[in-house]
């Protein structure tokens, strides 16, 4: 899935990683992720920006990892209270 983004006033920190994705306005390759971001357990959303149109997209990639039960949250905290 893409969506548009314009360009704001904040930059974020680059990341870089392999990536086979291509600017849905100009077609070009020459894009880096700008930002990644866990939306819930089964889907990552990136922010990625083109250097040749200098447009913004978002895609919106599936993830396999599982949410962690409540008891796997807080099974590390309150057992370290008990004294």
């Amino acid at each position: 899935m893409l969506h548009m983004v314009r360009r704001g006033r904040f930059h974020m920190a680059s990341v870089s990683i392999p990536h086979y994705e291509k600017c849905p306005r100009c077609g070009s390759e020459l894009v880096h992720l700008e930002w990644h971001e866990r939306v819930n357990a089964q889907e990552v959303q990136n922010l990625w920006d083109c250097w040749n149109c200098k447009s913004e997209f978002i895609t919106v990639v599936p993830s396999d990892e599982r949410e962690p039960s409540a008891t796997e949250i807080t099974e590390p905290f309150f057992t370290s209270l008990v004294i």
